[in-house]
């Protein structure tokens, strides 16, 4: 085989490798430049959609559960015929918290095992009947206007043995921003409705007609 012919081979290899004209495989250093910006470009036009995209399921997600998280305690008052309480918990026990994202449960408010039964507070061998994880990400959980044997208490929402509430009220899901934000708001029946904005403005209207203008 003659040296120009090697020589050849070698050449050929060199630009498949460093992506000259002529080689078969690799990108010269402007094609790389050129798709990098490209990348840049679309990452900076599609990144924030898809950034609310992700938001906006988290919230509706957050949502989906509180719905049920509800229904559960509604269900099981009237199957009990006790008073079932909602509240936020992040121990997973107890009442001890108005910060619903990070957790909650649902008891019967019965009394059991020497507790005192419609007080609010989950003593004796009152039943556990559902607990909730922390909320992902920054989502806020927190309930409005709801009052408990007639005082005004957030951390709390009770449901008699005939499936109605107390009070009304709502429970309002946010990521920062309040024209993003999610509610559900509670009759006295005790059933839930998502909120909606009544009057165009932006706005979630919630359970006293009031429009949800900031977040936790």
């Amino acid at each position: 085989m003659s040296n120009t012919t090697n020589r050849q081979r070698h050449i050929a290899r060199h630009d498949r490798l460093i992506g000259r004209p002529g080689g078969r495989g690799g990108y010269t250093l402007l094609e790389l430049l050129i798709t990098m910006l490209v990348i840049a470009l679309l990452s900076t036009l599609v990144g924030p959609t898809f950034v609310d995209v992700i938001n906006r399921n988290r919230l509706q997600s957050e949502l989906g559960g509180m719905y049920a998280m509800l229904s559960t305690a509604r269900s099981e008052a009237v199957s009990r015929s006790v008073t079932v309480i909602a509240c936020g918990s992040s121990d997973q026990s107890s009442c001890n918290s108005t910060s619903w994202e990070n957790g909650w449960i649902i008891y019967a408010d019965d009394g059991a095992g020497g507790g005192t039964a419609d007080n609010g507070t989950r003593d004796g061998t009152e039943l556990l009947l559902r607990v909730g994880q922390e909320a992902s990400g920054s989502v806020t959980i927190r309930t409005r206007n709801f009052e408990f044997n007639g005082a005004a208490d957030a951390g709390r929402i009770a449901l008699t043995q005939d499936g109605f509430a107390q009070s009304r009220g709502s429970i309002v899901i946010c990521d920062g921003v309040p024209a993003e934000a999610a509610a559900l708001v509670v009759n006295l029946s005790g059933q839930a409705r998502v909120a909606v904005d009544q009057d165009a403005d932006g706005t979630l209207n919630l359970d006293d007609d009031s429009e949800l203008t900031s977040c936790p």
